[in-house]
């Protein structure tokens, strides 16, 4: 059987480490890689929960890795972190914000930088966003994909969006199968895999292409950074993250948290995505105060900005974090 392994970078000041590390009491899964080990750090908060992203992410985050040490991390419960016997009781949003704030320390006691920055994307948007609202001055800037804010409104509209779709499309079968699970929220994971199964057949899910989730998978299977066993963990574990946080995850508005931002944020929005729609978080981009705040389009978007515009979403992160180095 493969064992998992980092992909090498053939320069002479390179970084590539796959490795456990203890947070909060648990092993958890990180994955540093750079060209220069010297370079700013940039952490990256996965989605899900429980869409854990090592065991694809190398091919996606190549040009990243020219002008950053990029960590990611499968979060307790998920991917290489994934294990049966992790206590419920520690899947919580809290103790994840918590996680992401220990790696955040650790990651700047090991490369000697006094800040680091933070990508979240979707359900790693509740994670990043909570982190820099309790500790912002670990972090340089927040750039968050597919900014989730409210979420029983958010998926409200998406259910909304979705059946809209499939009747101007006159598609009988998603109107029926949509029907017949109704207005969010749902106690049953089924309807959830119906809503997501028809995000994806009008092009508002996880990619506008809907090419997306293909490749991913593609380069799951020919990674080195997952064996066939982790890739089964992989599946247990969006499961386990699923089943475990479902509840808490209806109890989220950040507006009735998050009113200060202490430093720059960045929402990164793609136009069609029919996952998390725009209008709670532009409700609450327009209400809060932060030390600077952008939104920004992704036109040719749904869901993951970064990966369906890479060079528009490399060249925003790069421009701006250069502000910290004038």
């Amino acid at each position: 059987m493969l064992t998992r392994k980092a992909q090498k970078i053939d320069k002479e000041n390179a970084i590539s480490e796959l490795f456990p590390l203890t947070i909060g009491n648990h092993k958890q899964w990180i994955y540093i890689r750079g060209e220069n080990e010297k370079k700013p750090v940039l952490l990256m908060i996965h989605g899900g929960p429980g869409a854990a992203q090592i065991g694809f992410i190398r091919k996606f985050q190549q040009e990243f890795e020219k002008y950053f040490v990029v960590v990611n991390w499968d979060q307790r419960g998920s991917g290489l972190s994934y294990n049966k016997k992790i206590p419920p009781e520690t899947m919580t949003i809290a103790r994840f914000v918590d996680d992401a704030i220990e790696l955040t320390n650790y990651l700047r006691k090991r490369f000697k930088q006094e800040k680091i920055y933070l990508i979240g994307h979707s359900w790693g948007t509740i994670i990043g966003l909570l982190a820099v609202n309790k500790e912002p001055f670990l972090f340089y800037r927040y750039f968050g994909v597919a900014q989730l804010i409210d979420y029983i409104e958010g998926e409200q509209l998406s259910y909304k969006y979705v059946l809209e779709n499939a009747k101007q499309e006159n598609n009988k079968k998603a109107i029926k199968k949509l029907s017949e699970i109704g207005m969010p929220p749902w106690s049953k994971l089924k309807h959830d895999k119906v809503h997501q199964k028809y995000l994806e057949v009008f092009r508002g899910g996880i990619s506008h292409d809907g090419k997306l989730i293909t490749k991913m998978f593609k380069e799951m299977l020919i990674s080195v950074e997952y064996s066939f066993a982790d890739m089964i963990n992989h599946l247990k574990g969006q499961f386990f993250s699923l089943k475990m946080l479902q509840d808490e995850m209806k109890t989220v508005n950040l507006s009735n948290v998050v009113h200060d931002v202490k430093i720059p944020i960045y929402f990164c929005m793609g136009r069609h995505d029919l996952t998390i729609p725009f209008e709670p978080t532009l409700t609450f981009f327009n209400d809060v105060v932060a030390t600077e705040k952008h939104w920004i389009w992704f036109e040719q978007s749904a869901h993951s900005p970064m990966f369906e515009e890479e060079e528009k979403f490399l060249e925003l992160i790069l421009n701006e974090t250069q502000k910290d180095r004038c």
